[in-house]
């Protein structure tokens, strides 16, 4: 039966809107294959340059923690018992001298470098506290707290719910330097009166909190500009812990952070 010419027109129309469905939605298909495939490879980029950045910051802490350790040894083993040896030398000519001035001087010099004497030792102890080896992390952030309030410009208060127990040292080490720092941060910025560090020991990890009644900030601008909020929360993420802070202008400043021991 032959096909008369209109008709023959409707079947290459419909052929010929058939093909160009079929090879729009192959368009389409190509496409948000294509887009997929650059998202998947984009996402694999961020992940490695994730990675990477955090394998700096690895060797980073590592190198600064070793650092740490041989500036506290020098300054305990070396520097103090200089210190002490000069201290010993001025009691000597103390007993010695027989000129008032000379005996004012001396008591001044050496109730001067006791003061110093104390500092090294402060010092020494911040960058590698000896509690935190050998009695654990919650022992470590009281005897820290004990040497902030000796300044008498605040008060801080060290709490603790739970038995205190022992779990990985360097967890241990990296949560003691990150509570350092918010203490830091809070002294020096929140012109705060009171701080308070609690800290929670449960079967099902350890939750570490610091929270300051100072004049606090904004989130927003602090999350697109703060380097170092970025940096704690990169550390946080090294030992597999949670970490959160929160902030309200003239509310005050908390950090939280919660960590499995178990991991």
């Amino acid at each position: 039966m032959a096909v008369s010419g209109s008709a023959e027109i409707v079947l290459i129309y419909i052929a010929g809107t058939l093909g160009m469905a079929i090879l729009a939605g192959a368009i389409f298909f190509f496409f948000i294959t294509y887009q997929k495939r650059l998202l998947k490879k984009e996402l694999e980029i961020n992940r490695i340059k994730t990675e990477q950045q955090e394998e700096i910051l690895k060797n980073t802490v590592l190198a600064q923690e070793k650092e740490r350790k041989r500036i506290a040894r020098d300054l305990h083993d070396e520097v103090g018992a200089m210190l002490s040896v000069v201290r010993l030398n001025i009691s000597r000519f103390e007993k010695k001298s027989e000129n008032d001035a000379s005996k004012n001087l001396a008591l001044e010099t050496k109730t001067f470098l006791d003061d110093v004497i104390t500092q090294v030792r402060r010092i020494s102890r911040a960058l590698m506290p000896p509690s935190l080896e050998k009695l654990g992390l919650y022992f470590a952030l009281e005897e820290l707290v004990n040497w902030v309030n000796k300044a008498d410009e605040l008060q801080v208060e060290c709490w603790k719910n739970g038995e205190p127990f022992r779990f990985n040292p360097k967890k241990e080490l990296a949560i003691f330097r990150i509570i350092q720092e918010l203490l830091n941060n809070a002294i020096k910025h929140s012109k705060a009166s009171h701080i308070l560090i609690k800290v929670r020991f449960s079967p099902s990890g350890i939750a570490v909190s610091l929270c300051d009644n100072g004049v606090g900030f904004e989130m927003e601008k602090i999350t697109e500009t703060g380097l170092g909020l970025k940096n704690l929360e990169s550390r946080t993420r090294m030992m597999n812990a949670e970490f959160k802070m929160k902030s309200v202008p003239g509310k005050g400043t908390s950090a939280v952070m919660f960590l499995n021991a178990l991991d």
